[in-house]
């Protein structure tokens, strides 16, 4: 697996557009409708309480929020059916399209609501046409002050990104030497107890570490596969026959993104806790499960009774705090005992690549 170049810095447009695509789906959500079924009864109200409104204030609040909820829901729907094409757009398109979207909708809506209004016994005070530009002033005056909310949390998330992006960062400077130094130890062990095996033994690490000190911040589910059966590889030289691993991957594997050296810390930790610690063989399996929203890997190892090695803690918590910042709630990473073996288990959403592909 030869190492990447190094990416271009971003653009500021390509760092608001990365944090759109975990916006814009939200549309879809029970919260979102409810919060704009919400804002329209509000919109309704303060439209109803307007002074001149009359003795009619009230059957004209119910008539303003019956149009201003169909326009609402049917904004929504339209948004949620076609965000993944809105989320390719640059941002200056997709909020010009957003008002031009909010516009249409209420232009159809307000046209087909007065004929209805009037089939009903409804008597205008305006023609269709001042109904219809009444309506499409109001929506364009919410449509504005919606791209002003909007700037106001892009302006925000950009503050967040930044910082997670400085603590990802700070979080991979940590754990790259800690992956050295135990490198390192394996080889300097195979120059003492098996010289013949220790220049086969460098290459391999000069491969891993092509790998594993890339200068991306992020790898493929692929790739961390790759790279934890290449350090497995180097760690044969060092156990031999007491090193069995029980690979159960897909094949292909799933498309999927995750912090780089996410998954070979978590074998290192299985050799040094297990392998390592006994005589015997002490196999370790690795397994990759998929589910419909979200992908698991598991990497189990024997429980070995003795003091627990320090250091090796980091490297869990360490990957914990990096799928945190990548995924958020959506990622967990859970570790004990399970009928009497070491489990741990990640567990990622499988929408960050695989439902856009």
């Amino acid at each position: 697996m030869p190492s990447k170049p190094a990416n271009p810095p971003a653009t500021q447009a390509a760092r608001d557009r990365a944090l759109l695509p975990a916006a814009l789906p939200a549309f879809c959500t029970a919260r979102v409708i409810l919060i704009t079924l919400a804002m329209g009864a509000a919109l309704s109200l303060l439209l109803t309480l307007v002074p001149g409104a009359g003795p009619e204030r009230w059957a004209r609040f119910g008539t303003t929020l019956w149009l201003v909820t169909w326009i609402a829901l049917v904004t929504v729907a339209l948004l949620c059916a076609t965000r993944r094409w809105l989320d390719r757009l640059p941002l200056a398109a997709l909020l010009a399209i957003i008002v031009a979207l909010l516009l249409t909708v209420t232009a159809v809506t307000s046209t087909v609501a007065f004929g209805a209004l009037q089939s009903i016994g409804w008597q205008p005070q305006e023609t269709a046409g001042e109904f219809l530009l009444h309506n499409l002033a109001i929506a364009l005056l919410v449509g504005l002050i919606g791209i002003w909310v909007f700037s106001l949390h892009l302006g925000n998330a950009r503050q967040i990104n930044a910082a997670a992006e400085a603590h990802l960062s700070a979080l991979h400077a940590r754990i790259r030497p800690h992956f050295l130094f135990n490198s390192l130890n394996t080889v300097a062990e195979l120059v003492h107890d098996r010289p013949e095996a220790a220049e086969q033994a460098v290459m391999d690490l000069a491969r891993v570490f092509r790998a594993a000190l890339a200068s991306e911040s992020t790898s493929t589910l692929a790739e961390e596969v790759e790279l934890a059966r290449r350090y497995l590889d180097l760690e044969y030289w060092r156990l031999g026959d007491r090193l069995i691993v029980d690979w159960q991957l897909p094949d292909p594997l799933p498309p999927l993104d995750l912090p780089i050296l996410t998954l070979q810390p978590l074998v290192e930790n299985a050799v040094r806790h297990s392998v390592e610690r006994q005589p015997d063989p002490g196999p370790i399996r690795v397994e990759c499960q998929i589910g419909s929203r979200s992908i698991s890997l598991v990497i189990e190892n024997d429980l070995v009774p003795g003091p627990d090695r320090q250091g090796n803690g980091m490297a869990l918590a360490n990957i914990r705090d990096r799928l945190d910042l990548m995924f958020g709630e959506a990622a967990s990473l859970r570790a004990g005992p399970v009928e009497g073996r070491f489990r741990v288990k990640l567990v990622v959403p499988r929408s960050n690549r695989g439902a856009t592909e």
